[in-house]
């Protein structure tokens, strides 16, 4: 009879592991979150996924969507993590989810080709600036052009940051809102972006994995291995990895 017992252990230990949460990541690439080469994914959000799932047995799945259709899935109950995420950014979703521990923080800023410093959005008023399809902020939202509305900013889309980063190169608008670790990990690899300057901070917020409501026991799993990786500055090595420095602004 014990070897019986073995077997349904196994089986139960299997059926387990065998579960594969799917993992949100941009299609294409969303420096240095994530990159996809020949079907294979890097960058930040795998790296700390690769260690949570060293500590836990859990296994991921990487789902590239545009912004939009990730947001839409995941209302649909279709995606498990949204990873990076503050719940301000999705407070009007049909279909919040719940967040795992504050793992870092992110500082959403506007980047120019050349400066000045700006001290209000206010200032802003008349630009064009690019915005990736699909981003929310918040309150700033308030500063950006509405239907028949023409006096404030108009928001020009695209699909990612670094359609973006090409067009603001371009001129084709003079200012742009991004992450300020994608600007950083864009302007130390491409030369022709070092000059922009960040001229204005959005917010700054921390960040957390978004998961689906019914996954409950996955979110407690999660804190507490990424409470340990706070602590243990796994999350710090990991973010150093990709030339950003887990200073007191990016300290959840």
């Amino acid at each position: 009879m014990r070897w019986w017992w073995s077997v349904l252990f196994a089986i139960y230990s299997w059926s387990v592991h065998a579960v594969c949460y799917t993992v949100m990541v941009y299609h294409g690439a969303n420096p240095p979150y994530s990159f996809e080469s020949n079907g294979q994914f890097s960058g930040l959000f795998v790296d700390i996924f690769d260690e949570i799932s060293a500590q836990t047995g859990l296994c991921f799945e990487y789902l590239p969507v545009s912004v939009a259709r990730g947001q839409r899935l995941f209302e649909k109950g279709e995606i498990d993590i949204e990873p990076g995420v503050s719940p301000t950014w999705r407070q009007e979703s049909t279909n919040p989810g719940i967040y795992s521990y504050f793992y870092a923080r992110s500082r959403e800023i506007i980047l120019a080709r050349v400066g000045p410093v700006l001290t209000s959005p206010e200032q802003l008023y008349g630009q064009v600036m690019g915005r990736v399809r699909g981003y929310r902020y918040g309150a700033f939202e308030v500063h950006f052009n509405r239907e028949n509305e023409t006096d404030k900013i108009t928001v020009y889309d695209n699909t990612s940051e670094r359609e973006l980063l090409a067009q603001l190169y371009h001129q084709r608008f003079n200012y742009m809102m991004v992450g300020d670790i994608t600007a950083d990990y864009y302007k130390l690899t491409q030369p022709e972006y070092g000059g922009f300057q960040e001229v204005y901070e959005i917010s700054n917020l921390p960040v957390a994995m978004r998961i689906q409501p019914h996954l409950s026991q996955l979110r407690d799993t999660l804190n507490r291995v990424l409470e340990k990786m706070v602590e243990s500055g796994d999350v710090a090595r990991i973010y150093a990895q990709y030339g950003s420095r887990m200073d007191d602004t990016r300290t959840p």
